[in-house]
């Protein structure tokens, strides 16, 4: 979910406000200025609309307002920052469309959750399956499909703050069930290219490799995986 840096733009798409007057004549129906915020005037038309403004959603949305380059003499409109709540929870935290919180990468974030963690056995297991299957079904096509449901059930497994790192290391996880694929076909064929039909002696080079086969010659080098020399006859 990308963070919104220009509300203006925003509350004026919702309520069919032009750039040219954004901020300088206040022509939008109902808006006030964010110097107004805390007005007791104010303050009753966030309440009257359901706000609870002193909830730790309705302060992350006006800490991200206020980040964001939302200053007082700016505009802004009470339905506006209710739709902007719903990027976030109860708790103050940043949520996808998916509702759950970690998922966002943020200026704080950076790349710091770039790092390899530790995942439950069973989302590798199931990627590395799906990845197996493209090889050995749709001549190493990866679609995507059916892999959604693993991330969601890892993430939901996870602590808010891992998820990010559990999805960048199941990432790297596929790729390397991936790389391992394609070297073992390549070995015995190595004109092929995706999406080429797999010749019977590539299609049994890689039948019998397994997740625990290639798990066991991978090492971590940084935020990435090394690949040890891998058998091939498994």
């Amino acid at each position: 979910m990308p963070n919104i840096t220009n509300y203006s733009y925003l509350i004026q798409s919702m309520f069919g406000g032009r750039g040219a007057s954004w901020g300088t004549g206040g022509t939008l129906p109902g808006v006030f200025q964010f110097s107004q915020l805390n007005s007791s005037s104010i303050q009753s038309q966030l309440k009257a609309a359901g706000i609870d403004t002193n909830s730790k959603q309705y302060k992350a949305v006006i800490q991200q307002m206020t980040k964001n380059g939302c200053t007082g003499s700016m505009y802004t409109n009470v339905q506006a920052i209710k739709n902007l709540m719903k990027q976030f929870n109860s708790d103050g935290d940043i949520v996808g469309p998916d509702g759950l919180a970690g998922l966002v990468v943020t200026d704080e974030t950076g790349d710091s959750y770039k790092k390899i963690i530790d995942i439950p056995e069973s989302s590798r297991d199931e990627i590395f399956e799906y990845v197996k299957s493209a090889y050995l079904e749709h001549n190493g096509m990866q679609t995507g499909k059916g892999t959604t449901e693993t991330y969601m059930d890892m993430y939901k497994r996870l602590d808010k703050d891992d998820r990010l790192s559990g999805r960048y290391t199941l990432d790297q996880y596929r790729k390397a069930y991936s790389e391992t694929f394609v070297s073992a076909i390549k070995a015995v064929d190595p004109a092929w290219t995706h999406g080429n039909a797999l010749s019977s002696k590539a299609l049994n080079s890689i039948k019998n490799i397994t997740r625990e086969s290639i798990e066991s010659t991978l090492v971590k080098s940084g935020n990435k995986f090394a690949r040890k020399t891998f058998d091939y006859t498994v």
